[in-house]
């Protein structure tokens, strides 16, 4: 059998499909991530917080990212996620793969763009012979976390071997992980969210909230409903990890069909069909509601909400007196919606793929061959949960006794829209007929101006939820020559040449009142774009000296592609290298390669989000304290910018006022003038086979990437530091100033402005003792990591993540691991397989914000084990049982104010195993 990893000239590491029954794995992913050039995914243990595609699995080869690993079936490429060229690898079905093979580097010159870190190709099982079912069943030893797993694969050969036809259906369930039934994530830490659901109330001048037991001045309800003091977070507050996920529930209910038909050699027939229907539920916490902060509450006319007036019948009469002896007459609160709407959310998806293909020989018995397919593929993705109209809120907050002596809601616009008093005051208070009044439009059918500059219809009457549509398309056609050109001594030189044509399309619809930032959740608008490209490429193989004396071979290599995009226009991307081997048992193999990657249609067109940035303008002579004053001289460079010239001239000083400084806002969102990422890649390695040391090979490969004009966004109180000490266009352009030379918006849209660098070494090692009619099969695969690294503009710092845990929403590349390694132990009879893995993971260390002492992590080693019992002749049945994490080993804890946490984990939820010990067992027939 061919071995790529020791044949090919750059790393390449393979994983058969026995490797992967053996991980119990009935996800691709899990199966992917235990190889230690695998960086950190999104997966369903770290997918729970996502607003869509909970449950999505992608591959992030050399933690430079998913959009930077391309993702290949058969060789050819699959869809990407919504936006981007990332890949959810949920729609690869397991049983029907053959092999993976894992290029890690860049390899753009062959596959075109998005192949910066490498390539992962899923080779399929095309010429199945009969019928194989296999069912699985596992479980946490907690008697949790279950998960089932049914596949059939059936195929046939016909026409004397000329045809095959193979098909595939499987269906996993995977139920899910609430964090509350593991001991490291079952309450919050270190304290519960003040947003409880019996309310918190403060009846302090709404300059003096702070919602604190040491004022006296905050209120809430024990459990029998009744009012009491606050006694702080972790007394009277909210868990929210009880209604958080460790793991997100996904179901997938796949089918394929794969066929070919050789009418003769100069045409070979061939086609595949997929569809994957996946469903997914989040869990969260009800949405946390106040007065202030984002998702606050609003007045029905949508201005800011002051808080509860003290007139309201609802008010506890104590809480009204102490807010008149305080001197206020209006009540800031805080409140979990918990008897009003869910927010968790709901997401189900389609893929469809279809190729048609035909390949062959030119004339017989030439080496010249063709390969022309068409493929086209699309997604569908939906996203839908519960809202509130956050003027509603308000509306029903403010309410007094009617003429009828009923309570009603005092604004008359209010009550003549339908309005419903509230009761937030206690548990389970809430009834039905004001949730549902919360939870639907009832002002005026009328058109809302976006931040984006377009509009959106708000229809009186509507249910108010958050929905998500997302639909990806995306058509190929795709055509290659391969032959012989001429032999030089070590053998005829081969080249391969071809082009082809893409076109991909995107749309993300939010719900209307989503775009318009009137619901509960962010302000989010719609993204929609597309591009094509037309690619052409060339690849040459020549091996110059083959089996001479003192030397076994000595050849060269080289590729190029150009790629004409609609969005960034030309771009080239190439490689060159070569092998020498003295012998048959070492050689030595080194390529160089510019990758490129042109931006997807996310980071061109991305929807536009309004936020309000802290930042503080060095011209501000108040310091940013807000009062007006100032305190400070004003800096001789601002003197040059002509607003505020004229500012000090008319008033002597530039100090901003606390309104101006809290309605500085700014805009995230894509940019269409976005240029291409290039990447430059050195690997060098050895690959050993000695003659004397039978069934032993050994790869050692060091690699070097740096990612240059990465894409990403320039933080926004960094853009007014910088442009402030350089005046580089790259910071001001951000930056907008009224007429009076005050802030008034900092923008953070995607800039092609950063850098990454990775290196590091990657040994693989296999060995096979045969013992009679058994054998030990011992496989190695481990990488050294030399550097971890991202600059976020020319010049700026230089963030070292070597050895640095990931984090969560906080931009690092991901678990800077200066070591880590997976060794398999494999012992095979004729009718019984054992198999022993090892993960290890090397020490971490998170002090990246500055913390003292630093978050210190130790080295993790994950043990698991599978045993196979062959049943019957000619083993049509094998009966498998399994464990993994054999000493249920658990994940490092932290709080959850940590950076390293993601929420509801209390961990580095994309780095360790959060299930604990699982118990596996299986069955398959063969017929």
């Amino acid at each position: 059998m061919a071995r790529p990893d020791l044949q090919a000239s750059v790393p390449v590491a393979v994983i058969s499909s026995a490797r992967i029954e053996q991980t119990g794995a009935s996800n691709i992913q899990d199966v992917l991530a235990t190889l230690p050039a695998v960086g950190q995914n999104v997966s369903r243990t770290s997918s729970n917080f996502s607003n869509t595609g909970n449950g999505t699995a992608t591959v992030n080869l050399r933690n430079l990212g998913s959009s930077r690993t391309l993702v290949l079936i058969d060789g050819r490429r699959s869809l990407g996620i919504a936006g981007s060229s990332a890949v959810d690898v949920n729609n690869i079905p397991t049983d029907l793969v053959e092999r993976v093979e894992v290029v890690t580097g860049g390899a753009s010159a062959v596959y075109g763009s998005e192949a910066v870190a490498g390539v992962v190709n899923f080779v399929l099982k095309n010429n199945f012979e009969g019928l194989r079912l296999r069912a699985q069943n596992t479980v946490s030893d907690k008697g949790d976390a279950p998960r089932q797993y049914v596949s059939i694969t059936g195929g046939h050969n016909f026409a004397e071997g000329r045809g095959n036809v193979t098909a595939n259906f499987s269906y996993d369930n995977d139920h899910g992980l609430p964090s509350r039934n593991r001991s490291f994530s079952a309450t919050d830490v270190p304290n519960r969210s003040s947003y409880a659901a019996q309310g918190l109330f403060d009846v302090s001048n709404p300059n003096q909230t702070q919602f604190s037991p040491s004022t006296g001045r905050t209120f809430t309800f024990n459990g029998a409903n009744n009012l009491k003091g606050y006694q702080g977070a972790n007394t009277d507050g909210y868990n929210r990890n009880g209604d958080r996920l460790l793991s997100v529930p996904v179901e997938r209910y796949q089918g394929a069909l794969l066929a070919h038909y050789d009418f003769s050699d100069a045409f070979k027939l061939y086609a595949q069909g997929q569809y994957t229907h996946t469903n997914s539920n989040a869990s969260l916490e009800p949405s946390a509601i106040a007065n202030t902060g984002p998702g606050a509450a609003l007045s029905f006319d949508g201005s800011p909400y002051a808080g509860i007036p003290i007139t309201s019948p609802y008010v506890p009469a104590a809480i009204r007196a102490a807010a008149i002896a305080n001197g206020t007459n209006v009540i800031q609160f805080r409140r979990r919606s918990n008897d009003i709407f869910s927010r968790s959310n709901k997401n189900d998806r389609d893929f469809y793929r279809g190729v048609i293909g035909a390949k062959g020989e030119f004339n017989a018995g030439t080496t010249w061959s063709y390969d022309l397919y068409y493929e086209h593929s699309e997604s569908r993705d939906h996203t839908t949960a519960q809202a509130i109209y956050t003027p509603n809120y308000g509306a029903a907050l403010n309410n007094e006794i009617g003429p009828d002596g009923n309570v009603r809601c005092s604004d008359a616009a209010a009550r003549a829209a339908g309005c419903v008093p509230i009761n937030i005051f206690g548990f389970n208070t809430v009834t039905a007929a004001p949730a549902k009044f919360l939870q639907t439009y009832t002002g005026p059918t009328r058109n809302v101006t976006l931040v984006d500059g377009n509009t959106v219809q708000l229809t009186n009457g509507s249910n108010v939820a958050f929905d998500y549509l997302a639909k990806v398309k995306q058509d190929v056609v795709s055509g290659s020559i391969n032959g012989d050109l001429f032999s030089l001594w070590g053998g005829p030189v081969a080249i391969s040449f071809g082009g082809e044509y893409r076109h991909e399309k995107s749309t993300e619809v939010y719900d209307p009142f989503t775009q318009a930032g009137l619901s509960s959740g962010n302000q989010i608008t719609n993204t929609k774009g597309s591009f094509n490209v037309k690619e052409g490429f060339v690849e040459v193989v020549a091996p110059i000296v083959e089996n001479r004396p003192g030397l076994h071979y000595l050849g060269l290599e080289g590729a190029a592609c150009y790629a004409d995009y609609s969005t960034v226009g030309g771009v080239w991307s190439f490689k060159g290298g070569g092998s020498y081997a003295p012998t048959s048992d070492i050689r030595f193999r080194a390529i160089y390669s510019r990758a490129t990657r042109a931006p997807n249609i996310g980071e061109l067109y991305s929807s536009l989000s309004q936020t309000f940035p802290a930042v503080t303008d060095p011209c501000d002579q108040g310091g940013g304290n807000g009062d007006g004053a100032a305190i400070g001289a004003l800096p001789a460079a601002c003197r040059t910018i002509p607003g505020i010239a004229n500012t000090v001239a008319t008033r002597g000083s530039f100090a901003y006022t606390t309104s101006q400084i809290q309605t500085i806002d700014g805009l995230l969102g894509g940019n269409p003038k976005l240029r291409e990422e290039t990447a430059d890649t050195i690997t060098v390695g050895t690959v050993i086979t000695p003659t004397f040391f039978k069934n032993f090979s050994m790869t050692v490969d060091y690699y070097h990437i740096k990612v240059k004009n990465a894409i990403g966004i320039i933080g926004q109180q960094v853009s007014v530091s910088q442009c402030f000490q350089t005046n580089n266009p790259l910071f001001c352009s951000n930056i907008v100033r009224d007429a009076n030379g005050f802030i008034s918006r900092v923008n953070a849209l995607n800039l092609n402005t950063g850098s990454f660098l990775v290196s590091g070494i990657d040994v693989e090692a296999r060995y096979a003792i045969p013992v009679g009619a058994s054998r030990f099969d011992f496989d190695v695969m481990y990488n050294h990591r030399f550097k971890q690294e991202q600059t976020p503009f020319p010049g700026g710092p230089v963030q070292n993540e070597l050895g640095q845990a990931d984090c969560y929403s906080c931009g690092r590349l991901g678990s800077g691991f200066k070591d880590r390694g997976v060794a398999n132990v494999t012992f095979s009879a004729p009718k019984f397989q054992l198999n022993y893995r090892l993960d290890y993971m090397g020490p971490l260390t998170d002090n990246l914000d500055g913390s003292t002492p630093p978050t210190r992590i130790s080295a993790y080693v994950y043990h698991n084990l599978q045993g196979k019992v062959m049943v019957g002749g000619k083993q049509r049945m094998e009966l498998y049982a399994g464990i993994n994490n054999l000493l249920d080993t658990k994940p490092p804890r932290f709080g959850d104010t940590n950076p390293v946490t993601w929420p509801g984990t209390q961990t580095v939820a994309d780095t360790y195993d959060l299930y604990g010990r699982m118990l596996y067992m299986g069955a398959t027939f063969k017929f």
